[in-house]
């Protein structure tokens, strides 16, 4: 952390004008959450399908050969499209005739087939002083000599839901695969806060001469850039006491 402190400072008095008043160290919690969830792909409906579809809802079919003969379409091909079809959940048997269930109902008019993928995990990183999912690390998070307090400024709200983790997977998991099919994010199936880490932050509170303003700098190591969401949180609360205190600090000394 010493040369990381050493490199900002001097990027930061480049400018003559520019003063660090003061400095300090602290860590900000990112929340790490194991995340469950299921895709689906969508894929628009082919005619066959549809025909099979649409002769289930108008009318009684009891087998496979019912169908085949109906459709002119080979028996052992019917078979395996309707046994995909209740795998999928698009039909059901109901005393011995197959139905379409409510899901059937939904496609058929759509036009759209939705097919269920395996359970997948995956980790995601939340920020509670910004309400934001960050990426991952891609570098590890530097050591400090000293014990780091919390951000004066932390937030201890929860205010994540299963709504909200969808929303991030989606914008993340949602495209194409390799056979062109789109996946979706269909549902969150449980998340769960597994470690929070303590992000080392570098804060320097600053005076520009020339522009007679107070204003801090605030160094994320997990970002790897100067964080402007924290840098307004601090000035916003502290602003008008860094004018007093070192405007009154400067008449003392002349």
């Amino acid at each position: 952390m010493d040369k990381l402190t050493q490199r900002l400072r001097a990027s930061l008095l480049e400018n003559p004008a520019v003063q660090i008043k003061e400095s300090a160290q602290w860590y900000l919690p990112v929340e790490t959450f194991d995340v469950a969830f299921k895709r689906v792909k969508r894929s628009k409906m082919d005619i066959l399908m549809k025909m099979m579809l649409l002769a289930f809802e108008q009318t009684s079919i009891r087998r496979a050969a019912n169908l085949s003969e109906m459709l002119l379409v080979e028996e052992l091909f019917i078979a395996d499209l309707i046994e995909k079809m209740q795998r999928t959940g698009l039909i059901r048997l109901e005393k011995e005739i197959y139905k379409l269930t409510t899901k059937g109902h939904q496609q058929l008019q759509t036009g759209i087939i939705d097919e269920e993928m395996e359970e997948e995990w995956t980790e995601l990183f939340y920020s509670p002083g910004h309400d934001k999912f960050w990426p991952a690390m891609t570098v590890p998070l530097p050591e400090s000599d000293e014990e780091l307090t919390l951000y004066r400024y932390a937030n201890d709200q929860d205010l994540i839901n299963s709504d909200r983790i969808l929303q991030v997977l989606s914008a993340r998991e949602d495209g194409l695969d390799e056979n062109g099919f789109q996946t979706v994010v269909a549902n969150v199936l449980s998340f769960d806060k597994r470690v929070v880490e303590q992000v080392p932050c570098l804060e320097f509170r600053m005076y520009n001469k020339e522009q007679d303003i107070f204003y801090a700098r605030v160094w994320n190591t997990w970002l790897e850039r100067w964080d402007e969401t924290l840098e307004n949180q601090i000035e916003e609360q502290e602003q008008v006491k860094w004018r007093e205190k070192w405007t009154a600090a400067a008449e003392v000394s002349e």
